[in-house]
């Protein structure tokens, strides 16, 4: 299987196994083995659920600081839409952006821009997948699909990201300029621990290279020493459309589709995908699922609460009427990807790559299950019986770990 990379990481010397993360986790990716925990890299999806909830500081992000910056020679900022909303309603855009600059990067590129692009290339994107089409702006979402729901990947929308669509702008300008794709520093200042995953993952096109991803967390308290009054000069300019893609709903109605759910948080998306594979929603165009809590302001590497970053966003919008006229989008789009990248999917984790072997171990799993007490006590080191009776079925957990079937006298492992 194809090796994945993760932004979510575990500190095994600070874990005292104490299982919390691994009853909070919605794909059972994480196990406790030996008083520790263990991430299941084939099934863990990035959301960071187990960083929200490790009280010990264990479960941490993979990311770039503020200092990764000093490589290059041009240092361009893309900040999150979320970015915005996180220092009062108050605070205009170009004060934060004035702030960017004096931290030391020398261009701060408007993502709105960019997801005016993307609505306009996603409008004609949903005519290509099945229905109802999904969003793949959400890189946990992503990732959820393609390791849960392998039967739903051609719902995928094959949406250019305003990231993407961001790098590849940036990247022809300063070659336009005469600078060397190495001399280019592009950051991208990220919500989420998830995006440091996508990254990681689109960097391999040079085109659209992104050098790091830097929490919005941590680049705040430096830019906070910055945001006081007005913009010394007020040429940025925002779209009105662009930054409704900051909260749980903003791309429909940025967007203009009306027979479409928004949902977010990933325990909700999980109900609405089973429902998808269930045939529940045959009759929705289109979902908008975000894995964080009220959309991209509910990122865990944010400092504003969710609730209050949406109403902040939405008085900001209230203030703005601007958005880019998008005509022609086609050259962006063929430079972005090309047929071979845009015709291959990551290897989807599967319980067997052999038919008749995986048919096998799902009737190993069912007559382990039913054994089992079914109260998901967690007390074997898996998160529930099912993840107990796949564990087992695969040769990584024995019936011995079962303290309820230990007390019944099962020494028989079937």
């Amino acid at each position: 299987m194809k090796q994945l990379f993760h932004s979510v990481a575990l500190i095994s010397e600070k874990c005292i196994g104490c299982t919390k993360c691994m009853m909070n986790c919605p794909v059972e990716a994480i196990r406790v083995k030996g008083g520790k925990a263990v991430i299941y890299n084939e099934k863990c999806i990035d959301c960071g659920e187990c960083i929200k909830v490790c009280p010990y500081g264990a479960h941490i992000s993979i990311k770039n600081s503020l200092d990764d910056i000093q490589r290059y020679k041009k240092k361009i900022a893309i900040p999150s839409v979320t970015l915005y909303s996180q220092f009062g309603k108050n605070v205009e855009p170009d004060v934060i952006n004035e702030g960017l600059l004096k931290l030391g990067f020398d261009e701060v590129f408007d993502i709105t821009f960019s997801c005016d692009i993307a609505s306009e290339t996603l409008k004609k994107d949903l005519e290509r997948v099945e229905k109802p089409a999904i969003s793949t702006l959400c890189p946990t979402v992503v990732r959820l699909v393609e390791t849960e729901y392998p039967s739903l990947v051609g719902h995928l929308v094959k949406m250019l990201t305003p990231i993407e669509i961001s790098a590849l702008i940036i990247r022809e300008k300063y070659k336009e300029m005469g600078y060397k794709n190495e001399d280019v520093g592009i950051f991208f200042l990220t919500p989420c621990p998830s995006w440091v995953t996508k990254i990681s993952e689109i960097s391999k096109n040079e085109n659209i290279r992104i050098n790091g991803a830097i929490p919005i967390s941590d680049i705040y308290p430096k830019l906070l020493k910055h945001i006081k009054g007005r913009a010394e000069d007020k040429n940025s300019i925002i779209s009105r459309t662009g930054l409704m893609w900051a909260y749980s709903g903003g791309q429909c109605e940025a967007i203009g589709i009306e027979n479409s759910i928004s949902v977010d948080g990933i325990k909700n998306v999980i109900k609405v995908l089973n429902d998808v594979e269930n045939g529940r929603l045959d009759d929705i165009d289109y979902i908008e699922a975000m894995a964080c809590p009220n959309g991209c302001v509910g990122g865990l590497l944010l400092v504003e609460n969710p609730y209050n970053a949406e109403r902040i966003t939405k008085d900001l919008n209230s203030k703005i009427d601007f958005t880019y006229k998008i005509h022609d989008f086609s050259d962006i789009e063929s430079k972005l990807v090309s047929d071979e990248e845009s015709s291959e999917h990551r290897d989807t984790q599967k319980i067997s790559t052999n038919f008749e072997s995986a048919v096998k171990m799902i009737k190993s799993m069912n007559k382990i299950i039913n054994m089992l007490p079914g109260t998901d006590c967690g007390l074997c080191g898996s998160p529930s019986c099912k993840a107990f009776a796949e564990d087992v079925a695969k040769g990584l957990a024995s019936l011995k770990d079962c303290k309820f079937l230990n007390e019944g006298g099962f020494n028989n492992e079937g």
